[in-house]
Formats: structure tokens, C-alpha cells, sequence
């Protein structure tokens, strides 16, 4: 009796058995996911057998015995000795009527090799299953067209290959949630989203890449301009990391990778430079808030990297988040216990750890919980991650020199009070008796010396507003080239996506012609980017130059080139600060004029204190209403005999005649209390007599003044 009913089991289970192989799954448009994507990994009716066989591919075989198994259910379980998990899938599958003038295509997102085959013809291969093996590389991959027919009853096979090994994908092990998108039927909008995905992903890359580094090589400058200023070097350290995390995070989007060099640079980006970001930016905003840095942030920044490195390679996730609980429960202490200190150019720190944190527990969690919605804002959080403590970093310390920059003046202008004062009593002491002159002449001697440190102090001021005027103008000449290699970046991106549609026509009907015109346009469109990077290069270069301490060593030096390339900055560095400014520019050198030795930045000093006087004037002037009046600013040079004339001349309200003999005076100044430091004039002619030339002024009241250089040209 029981033998009979374990046979009668048997052949119950055989009967569910071929049922399940031979009743259809019908797919329909409303089982379109995100993107038109239809997961089959999670449909019923799959059969399954580990082990390979081409035999299991063919419509007639008899797949009964087979174990009913989805593709979202496979584990480690059957994989070799060697770490291989392989094995056949098969679905019998049937669209209905709905699907009739729809495209349809196969994809996956998934690094490991599949062969599929319809009706036992291989329609599609996903990386190398066979030896040598390798994986498929999803990045970014658009679907490939499968034939399938409406109405009509198909046979899917799918071969599966996946290493699970230390070295190698371990998708079952690391990623079991991708597994649902081990095989997709996709509609054309699949594919569309992968070419607007392709886009955002360069244009938010090359933004993220060059932001960093322009920013790493701010601050760094900043830190050569300032090396005892710890700041500078706190933000050098973690733009670079900034900089090398945004270059790893793109380079694999932009360029093909194999699967190694894919998990290296993942390891080196998402392991080791984002927590290390992160980490940074706690220390930072400790030594800001309590202008020190503890030990448990030294730890965090040493152990973070450790933990997330432990999670990436061994799906061991708990230490790091111990390590980022910590972090984050030491970042709110830092903020409660400084609350009521925290100044309000120090909340743009805090800000920024904010930001990160946010930006990165939103990155987890959407990849961890939610992949499709993380595929849609994957680059945007990896922008705001990136930039926002970079960014807001540059904005403390904007803020934070502003304040000094303030204090200084208001300094300066205290001292010059007193010193003024010191010396009407001193004038008025020396009418005193002789026996005390000697007490007097002590004093007098004491608060000279006073006086000489305190020009000293002016004249460092004096250089550090000229390197403030000189920073806005450049940051406006580096947006031009970079707007450039923006916009020649999208065109040859629309460029390159007519050549693939062209090359997937059929070859009588693809035109050579125009995919030959096409590759001609992308290469002059790259010439142009690699002309405005250089261009951007230089940029930076000339403001090394221009910025360090003068060397005291005369170069060989185009006038004209300078005079121009200030000119533009100062104009720039002033629309920069007052948006309601404008003025008319005109330049007109002498072609002919030899380059003479000169030291640059002394004479760049020169012309830039010249012209930001002169463009002070002129919209002083334009303030009054005065009708018919435009705002002129003028740069000439010309060669006269043995020497080399400068001439910046501007049509502001002139110089009164009583106060001409003073202007080169030090300290004397005819703009408003804290607008002007006295020196700009004072400083140009000593530079100017230090190389053998001579500094004049002429001037009219009422119709303007021309300041005139004249520097030997041997």
C-alpha cells in the first residue's frame, strides 16, 4: 500500500512537473516597469538544471525532470570547487496582441556572462561563458533587439556563468537584488533613458571632474600664497581627495573597463577616497568649531576607510556602520556643544557636513532599498556628495577673508588717526623748554617706529586686496574656456549618438560619407576643447605668476600682453563685486613696441593699482546722473625714443589742482574713510623709480586725468 502511494506522488509531481514547463507565461505592456522594462528573473514558470549542455537550448528537448527554479533564487550553493555557478535557465513565454509595433529588446544589469537563445537560436551573448570566461560589463549598455512575435509561443533559453570567487563579481553573494535584472524584456523607452543617462552622466562628470580640480588648484595656490595658514592646507588635502573620488567615479562611465580594473577603481573610489572625504570633512569642521583636532576623529578618519573597504570586499557592513553611527552621533556633539559659539560664517561647515552626510545615507539607502530610483538619481547624488563640502569650504573662507580683510581696514585707518595725532603733539612739544628736548626726541623716535611697522602692515594689506581685485577677474576668465569645453562636449556627444544610429542601419543604407563628416566635426570639436583647456591652463599658470611674492628678478616682458591681460582682470574683478557696474573698455597699443626687461609683477601691481583707480572714478562720476556721459576707461602704450610710454587715461571728474603734489604721497587718499588705504599711489612711483622710469599724472577737473608710465627699454 505505501509503495503505491509513493508512485501515485511521484507521478503527481511529474504531471505538475510538465505542466509548469508547458503552460506559456503571457507578458503584456502593463507589466512595463520603470523605463519599459519587463524583469523576468521574478516570473513563474522557469525551469532550471546546473551543469551545461548546447542540447538544453533546443525547442523539442524535454525539460520535465527540471527543478522549477527563478533566476532571482539562484545561489552560491551549486558553484564548484573553482567558485563557477552555471547552469540553464528556460521560460516558455507569449506576448499578447498589445505588444503589436512595439520594438522589443533583451537586457541585463548584471557583471557576470549569459548566452541567450529564442527557439533554440542564439539571439544574444552577455560577455564570454565559455573559456576563457568573462564577465559582461552592464555600464550603461543599451538592449539588443530580440525577435519575439506576438501571439505566437516562444521558448527562452538562458546559459549562466558567474564566478564567485574573492577577486571575482560575487553578484550572488554582494548583489543578490540585481539578480531580478539578470534578463529584461525592454520597450524603446528603455533605451532612451540610456541615451539621456549617457548624457547626464558626461555632462555632470566633466562638471564634477573639473570643479574639483579647480578648486584643489585654488587652494592650492592659496596654501603656496599662505603656507602658515592651516586652513589652506586642510582644504588642499581633502579637494585632492575630492578631485581623485570624482576621477574614479566617472573614469569607469566613461571608458570600457574589464571587471578588475572596474573593482579596483570601485574599491579605490567607494572604499577608500569617499570616507576618507567624509572623515575629512568631520576633521575640518572640528578644527573650525573647536580649533583643534581630537583623537576620536583621528580614529574615525584611520578606521572609516578599513570598514568600508571590509564591506566592499567581503559584504561585511557592520563595522562601517558602527563607524558611521559614531561619526555621525560625534558631529551632533560637535554642534550641540559649540551652538552658541558657532559664528555665522562657520555655519557654511557645518552646512557642508550636513549636506555629505545626507547626500551619502540618501546614496546607501536608495542602492541598498530602491536600485531602480537610485539608477535615475545616481549622478545627482554623486555631484551633491562630491561638490557640496568642496564648495561651501570655498565659501568659509571667502567669507572668512572678507571679515579680516574689514578689520584691517578698520585697523589701518585707527592707526593712521593716532598717528596723526601723535604727531600734531609732537610739533606742539617741540615749542617746550630745551632741557626737554631729549625726553621729547625719545618719544619722537619711539612712535616712528611704531609708524614704520605700521607701513609695513598697510603695504602687506595693500598687496592682499590687489591679489582680492586680481582672484574675481580671473575666476570670470577661467568660466569663458570652461563654458567652452561644456558646450563642444555636448555637441560631440550628439555627434557620436548620430554615428551609432547610423551604424545600426543596414549596410545599403548607412552613408560612409556622413559618418566619415561626423568623426571629421567630433575631431575638430575635441581640437577646440584641448585649444580652450590649454587656454584654461594658462589661466592658472599666469595667476601663479601674477600671485607669488615679487622675485625682485627683471624678465623680458610684453608690455601690451600685460597691460591687456590686466585690463580685463580688474574690469572683470570689479563686476564681480558691484553687478550694477559698467564701463566702456578701449586699448591701443603700439604693435611694434620690444619686449623690455621688467619685473612683472611690480609693474603688473603698477597698472593694476592705475586702473582700479581709474574705474573707481569714472563710476563715481556716472553715480551723479551727469546726461550723455559714458563711463571710459583707456590703455595706450607707444614708443618714445629710448623708452616705453603707458598711458591709462579715463574721463572721470579729474584731480583738484591743490591736492596734485600730494596724490604720490603715502597715506594720501581723495576717496572716502575705509574705501582707500593711501598707499596704491605711493607704492606705484617707488616701484616705477625703482626700474629707472618716471610716473606723471595730467589732469583736468571736470573732464578726467591721464596717468602716464615711462620705463626705460634697456
Amino acid at each position: 500500500m505505501k509503495s503505491l502511494l509513493k508512485i501515485v506522488f511521484l507521478l503527481f509531481c511529474f504531471i505538475k512537473i510538465g505542466q509548469a514547463q508547458e503552460k506559456a507565461t503571457l507578458l503584456s505592456p502593463g507589466m512595463f516597469g520603470t523605463h519599459q522594462q519587463i524583469p523576468l528573473a521574478e516570473l513563474d514558470g522557469w525551469l532550471f538544471h546546473s551543469g551545461t549542455n548546447q542540447e538544453w537550448a533546443d525547442v523539442d528537448f524535454d525539460a520535465s525532470a527540471w527543478e522549477g527554479l527563478k533566476p532571482v533564487q539562484l545561489s552560491v550553493e551549486i558553484a564548484d570547487e573553482n567558485g563557477r555557478v552555471e547552469g540553464w535557465f528556460r521560460l516558455k513565454l507569449k506576448l499578447d496582441s498589445s505588444f503589436e509595433n512595439i520594438p522589443l529588446g533583451i537586457s541585463r544589469k548584471l557583471w557576470a556572462a549569459s548566452d541567450i537563445y529564442l527557439d533554440g537560436v542564439l539571439v544574444q551573448s552577455f560577455g564570454k561563458t565559455g573559456n576563457p570566461y568573462e564577465a559582461y560589463n552592464p555600464i550603461l549598455k543599451y538592449a539588443s533587439p530580440i525577435p519575439l512575435v506576438p501571439g505566437k509561443e516562444h521558448l527562452l533559453a538562458v546559459h549562466f556563468v558567474d564566478y564567485e570567487t574573492l577577486i571575482t563579481q560575487r553578484e550572488l553573494r554582494l548583489n543578490p537584488h540585481n539578480l531580478r535584472h539578470v534578463i529584461m524584456i525592454t520597450g524603446p523607452e528603455f533605451n532612451r533613458s540610456v541615451t539621456s543617462k549617457i548624457k547626464e552622466t558626461y555632462i555632470l562628470g566633466a562638471v564634477s571632474v573639473s570643479v574639483s580640480g579647480l578648486l584643489f588648484f585654488l587652494f592650492l595656490v592659496l596654501l603656496f600664497l599662505n603656507p602658515a595658514q592651516k586652513i589652506f592646507r586642510l582644504a588642499t588635502v581633502l579637494t585632492l581627495v575630492v578631485l581623485l573620488a570624482a576621477l574614479g567615479t566617472y573614469y569607469g562611465l566613461f571608458y570600457e573597463a574589464s571587471y578588475y580594473s572596474e573593482k579596483v577603481i570601485f574599491l579605490i573610489t567607494n572604499g577608500l577616497s569617499l570616507p576618507v572625504m567624509h572623515a575629512f570633512t568631520l576633521l575640518i569642521t572640528e578644527w573650525v568649531l573647536k580649533k583643534k583636532i581630537s583623537w576620536i576623529t583621528i580614529f574615525i578618519l584611520i578606521v572609516m576607510p578599513i570598514a568600508s573597504a571590509l564591506g566592499h570586499v567581503f559584504n561585511i557592513s557592520w563595522p562601517f556602520g558602527l563607524v558611521e553611527a559614531i561619526l555621525l552621533g560625534y558631529f551632533a556633539w560637535l554642534v550641540i556643544t559649540s551652538w552658541s559659539k558657532i559664528k555665522k560664517v562657520e555655519w557654511t561647515i557645518v552646512i557642508a557636513m550636513t549636506v555629505l552626510t545626507l547626500g551619502s545615507l540618501v546614496w546607501v539607502t536608495l542602492h541598498k532599498y530602491s536600485p531602480d530610483r537610485f539608477y535615475d538619481y545616481e549622478n545627482l547624488l554623486k555631484a551633491i556628495v562630491l561638490l557640496s563640502a568642496p564648495i561651501l569650504l570655498l565659501l568659509y573662507v571667502s567669507l572668512s577673508y572678507k571679515e579680516i580683510l574689514v578689520e584691517r581696514e578698520l585697523e589701518a585707518v585707527k592707526v593712521i588717526r593716532i598717528t596723526e595725532e601723535k604727531k600734531e603733539l609732537l610739533e606742539r612739544q617741540n615749542e617746550i623748554l630745551e632741557e626737554q628736548v631729549r625726553k621729547r626726541t625719545q618719544e619722537l623716535e619711539k612712535s616712528l617706529t611704531d609708524l614704520k611697522s605700521t607701513q609695513s602692515q598697510l603695504i602687506q594689506s595693500e598687496k592682499m586686496a590687489s591679489l582680492g581685485e586680481l582672484t574675481a577677474g580671473i575666476a570670470h576668465e577661467i568660466q569663458n574656456p570652461l563654458n567652452f569645453v561644456n558646450n563642444f562636449s555636448e555637441v560631440s556627444n550628439e555627434l557620436i549618438k548620430e554615428i551609432q544610429d547610423e551604424r545600426h542601419k543596414t549596410k545599403d543604407k548607412r552613408d560612409e560619407g556622413l559618418e566619415d563628416e561626423l568623426l571629421k566635426d567630433i575631431a575638430q570639436n575635441l581640437e577646440k576643447i584641448n585649444h580652450h583647456g590649454k587656454r584654461a591652463d594658462a589661466i592658472v599658470k599666469g595667476m601663479l605668476q601674477h600671485s607669488r611674492s615679487s622675485s625682485g628678478i627683471k624678465e623680458l616682458t610684453d608690455i601690451n600682453a600685460l597691460c591687456d591681460e590686466y585690463l580685463r582682470l580688474t574690469y572683470h574683478g570689479l563686476r564681480a563685486k558691484d553687478k550694477s557696474f559698467n564701463a566702456e573698455m578701449k586699448a591701443d597699443f603700439d604693435s611694434s613696441l620690444p619686449k623690455i626687461s621688467v619685473i612683472p609683477q611690480d609693474i603688473g601691481r603698477v597698472i593694476l593699482n592705475l586702473l582700479t583707480n581709474a574705474f573707481y572714478v569714472v563710476n563715481e562720476k556716472k553715480k551723479l546722473n551727469t546726461p550723455g556721459y559714458e563711463p571710459t576707461v583707456t590703455v595706450s602704450t607707444k614708443r618714445l625714443g629710448d623708452k616705453v610710454e603707458i598711458r591709462v587715461t579715463d574721463n572721470g571728474n579729474g584731480i583738484p589742482q591743490k591736492v596734485v603734489d600730494k596724490i604720490f604721497q603715502p597715506f594720501f587718499t581723495t576717496k572716502p574713510t575705509g574705501q582707500g588705504t593711501g598707499l596704491g599711489l605711493s607704492l606705484s612711483y617707488d616701484i616705477v623709480k625703482a626700474h629707472g622710469g618716471e610716473l606723471e599724472v595730467e589732469t583736468k577737473e571736470g573732464e578726467g586725468s591721464t596717468f602716464i608710465i615711462l620705463l626705460p627699454l634697456s
